[in-house]
């Protein structure tokens, strides 16, 4: 039995090194552009922070651009102005 003050156990499959690199997301049908801040980064995919207004609408084919580098990616989960991206 674990106690109260124990930390709960991680479950995810890999680790997410934290970071702070900024980065675009191409969205919908005319590459429109939202800037984002990349929180985590793993060759799986992305936690991203929506730098505009909340409300941004992301849909359509999706791109996220990191120092010049582009990988397709899917929404995965969205909380607010955060985004979880699986790359493809």
């Amino acid at each position: 039995m674990t106690s109260p003050d124990a930390p709960a156990a991680d479950p995810r499959r890999r680790p997410r090194p934290r970071t702070a690199m900024s980065g675009q997301l191409l969205h919908g049908m005319h590459r429109e552009s939202a800037d984002v801040v990349v929180r985590n980064l793993t060759d799986g995919g992305a936690k991203v922070r929506l730098t505009a207004a909340t409300g941004v609408q992301i849909s359509g084919p999706l791109v996220l651009r990191i120092a010049s580098v582009d990988r397709a990616c899917v929404v995965a989960w969205r909380a607010g102005d955060e985004v979880g991206l699986r790359f493809e």
